[in-house]
């Protein structure tokens, strides 16, 4: 039997993979050195005593025309081609997939193993629909070097092979799962409606570019994204029925959960707004419902340190600016009339535009965190909404 019998399924920087009936085969151009192969079999020991969601080939092959090949469980697809046909992941989804491949990373590295290319095409998914990592092993990799420059944009800036480069990586991973497109270098700030804030401020601080700026390990983004696994219980649909739910097989028993502002990341308060709605003949306010609480905000404080200023009108946008204090995350909250909430991660940013319907009553609230808890501006309406908490 040869590789090209079976179905091509792509290239790598290193090697081709076809699939057949049950297996997949990774075929690299030559064979390896017996002090190579020694390594790799090592290497392959290893993986497969480590407890998570890794992909470990079962067998080494050498070809009859002098090329070697690595045997693997065939998967359904990867992430790359799930949300190529589908579209982004529910947020549900998105959270158990980060879990699980968190977790993943945090056993490895513990270990003293890292994968050092990490992409959504390494994410493959079993007939179960459970999450995998593929291509842990990086022995052959320098061996056969064909396309150094394969999936090089998606990998951490500092071109390093790392634990950190891994948490880059996983971030690139919940970025196009979360909005269905791959990060650029330009990309805007995360949005998402549905997603909790403090999902989109951690995939950005997992993008950084700087590693220092990074959360400090897996094991901590893991906990993190157990806790918002278990605070996002709502149940959402598939993305579609020929892609099963997605499971996790092998959970990662959860450390004493750090608290998600000690990585900066961005924690929404509870806000109650109302609003007087259009044609309303009597001064009765309608409550809004308000965001997921997700961490208890901070003691009120006499002097605001975050101050919006009267938001500025332009029919189908409106423009904000705030004051806050340096190294705060800022958000910006979004109440219409017809009690929709939107929430925006904006970082660093002090100015923003707001998309608004022409003719609709808004509120406005900007939200700010730090290592030691959070702080919301007043709110200011536009078009003669009235806003109380």
């Amino acid at each position: 039997m040869w590789p090209e019998d079976g179905e091509a399924l792509g290239g790598g920087s290193a090697g081709d993979v076809f699939a057949f009936e049950t297996a997949a085969l990774k075929v690299f151009p030559g064979r390896p050195d017996d002090h190579t192969r020694l390594l790799l079999e090592r290497e392959l020991e290893r993986l497969s005593s480590l407890d998570g969601q890794i992909l470990v080939p079962e067998v080494y092959e050498e070809l009859p025309d002098g090329r070697c090949a690595l045997r693997s469980e065939l998967c359904t697809g990867s992430l790359l081609q799930l949300v190529g046909s589908a579209g982004r992941l529910p947020v549900s989804d998105t959270l158990v997939l980060g879990s699980a491949l968190a977790s993943t990373l945090a056993t490895a590295h513990e270990s003293g193993v890292v994968h050092g290319r990490l992409t959504p095409a390494n994410v493959l998914f079993r007939a179960s629909g459970e999450p995998v990592v593929n291509d842990f092993e990086r022995t052959l990799r320098p061996v056969f070097v064909r396309d150094p420059d394969h999936g090089r944009n998606l990998l951490a800036p500092e071109r390093a092979v790392g634990e950190s480069a891994d948490l880059y990586g996983l971030g690139v991973v919940l970025y196009l799962a979360l909005t269905g497109v791959l990060p650029r270098p330009d990309r805007p700030p995360l949005h998402r409606e549905d997603a909790p804030i403090d999902l989109l401020a951690l995939i950005e601080n997992l993008l950084a570019d700087d590693p220092a700026s990074r959360p400090p390990g897996a094991a901590v983004v893991a906990d993190v994204l157990a806790g918002l696994v278990d605070e996002h219980s709502a149940a959402e649909q598939p993305v579609v029925d020929a892609w099963p739910p997605m499971v996790m097989a092998s959970a990662r028993p959860r450390r004493a959960v750090r608290p998600v502002l000690a990585l900066g990341t961005m924690s929404v308060l509870a806000v109650a707004v109302w609003l007087f709605l259009p044609g309303s003949t009597e001064q009765t306010p309608q409550a809004i419902a308000p965001p997921a609480l997700s961490s208890t905000p901070s003691k009120a404080i006499s002097e605001p340190r975050v101050e919006l200023t009267p938001p500025i009108d332009r029919g189908s946008a409106v423009e904000l600016s705030w004051r806050a204090p340096q190294g705060m995350d800022s958000a910006v909250v979004v109440t219409n009339e017809t009690g929709e909430v939107r929430t925006t991660l904006v970082r660093h940013l002090r100015t923003t535009n707001v998309p608004v319907k022409p003719g609709q009553r808004y509120c406005f609230v900007i939200q700010a965190t730090d290592a030691r808890g959070i702080e919301e501006s007043a709110a200011h309406p536009i078009r003669g909404a009235v806003c109380r908490k």
